[in-house]
C-alpha cells in the first residue's frame, strides 16, 4: 500500500506579500487592478493607503488575481 503522505513536501514555500508590494513587483497601476478585480480605483487606494480590508467577496477576487500572492493574512501583518 502506498504511502500518502510520500507525495507531500514539506517543505512548501509560499510568497506572501502586501498588495502594494504587489503591485509594484508587476507594475499594475492600482487602477489596472481595480479593473481586474471589478472595484473602483479610490477601493485599492484606500486598500493600500488606508489600511482598508477589503470586504470577503472582493477579498477572493485579490486572491484569484494575484494567484495568491495576497492573501487576507497580509491585510492583518500576519504569516500565512
Amino acid at each position: 500500500m502506498k504511502n500518502p503522505l510520500e507525495s507531500v513536501s514539506i517543505y512548501t514555500y509560499e510568497v506572501h506579500m502586501r498588495l502594494q508590494d504587489y503591485l509594484a513587483e508587476t507594475g499594475m497601476t492600482r487602477a489596472e487592478f481595480a479593473r481586474r478585480i471589478g472595484v473602483k480605483h479610490i477601493s485599492v487606494t484606500r486598500y493600500v493607503n488606508e489600511g482598508r480590508v477589503p470586504e470577503p467577496s472582493v477579498m477572493e477576487k485579490i486572491i484569484e488575481a494575484t494567484e495568491g500572492k495576497v492573501t487576507a493574512n497580509d491585510f492583518f501583518g500576519l504569516a500565512a
